[in-house]
């Protein structure tokens, strides 16, 4: 599987010519307890929780994310700015933040990158995972709070045809929640596919993308579970991609989801 923290995501952004800079952090998180990424006042949020300690560490600033993920949503790869003072050496600053930041967030790589670099809108590919856990018995340890637990009957070849369907560019209006703001609802799939892990207790699913609509990836699982479900069928996913007024309503729980790396080249 790709790392988040190879030159295939950063490390290219981390070498280019360096005029005025800002740091750039790879964050990943547990964000069971988090109301999403964004900053917002019901709750405590990734975004919130690192411009705090960052503000204590460097002084007066502010955190610019490249993906908003959603309350419950996890993360290896998330990406982040950070728009203020930087008083120390880069190869001090992860030892710095993850001293003062909970255990549930934790800085894996800092760099510098230009001046004004927006990670948001420079982001050219995404790839997202969820789990689904099929055991019997509960979650293990490692995985408890990073999956969703799914004991229904499932066809495994109709998740696998299913997740197929998605590979390409297509109007994904069905298969997004509304409450965003966006000029298309076209996005292109370069691949998209389910596999086995923990001796087939775990299934997991993995989605490259350009770019996803808001609870893009959970709508796609949701509808994917309800095909492979004992009386489901894939018509449910055909219809939403040739049919964009259609609504795929069934939406997968937010724990099973996690960004895992974010390309920008």
């Amino acid at each position: 599987m790709r790392d988040s923290l190879t030159a295939s995501t950063l490390g290219a952004v981390f070498a280019l010519p360096q005029g005025p800079r800002q740091l750039c952090l790879i964050v990943q998180y547990d964000g069971t307890d988090y109301h999403g990424f964004v900053k917002q006042k019901k709750g405590p949020t990734i975004q919130g929780v690192l411009e705090s300690v960052l503000v204590e560490v460097m002084g007066k600033g502010r955190v610019v994310g490249a993906s908003r993920t959603d309350s419950g949503v996890h993360a290896q790869g998330q990406v982040v700015v950070w728009d203020g003072q930087i008083p120390m050496p880069v190869d001090r600053v992860a030892r710095a933040l993850n001293g003062r930041l909970p255990k549930d967030i934790q800085i894996r790589g800092a760099g510098f990158v230009p001046l004004g670099w927006d990670p948001r809108r420079q982001a050219t590919a995404k790839q997202y995972s969820y789990r689904i856990w099929r055991d019997a018995l509960p979650p293990d340890l490692p995985w408890y709070r990073m999956v969703h637990v799914f004991r229904g009957p499932l066809v495994w070849s109709k998740l696998v045809e299913g997740a197929a369907l998605f590979v390409g560019t297509h109007d994904f209006q069905a298969f997004r929640t509304e409450g965003s703001g966006v000029k298309t609802t076209v996005r292109t799939i370069r691949s998209s596919g389910w596999s086995m892990e923990e001796d087939g207790r775990l299934w997991r699913y993995q989605v490259v993308g350009d770019g996803f609509l808001y609870r893009m990836v959970r709508h796609m699982v949701g509808g994917m579970l309800q095909a492979a479900g004992a009386h489901g069928s894939l018509d449910v996913l055909k219809a939403g991609l040739s049919n964009p007024g259609c609504k795929v309503s069934w939406l997968a729980p937010a724990e099973g989801l996690t960004l895992d790396w974010i390309n920008f080249g």
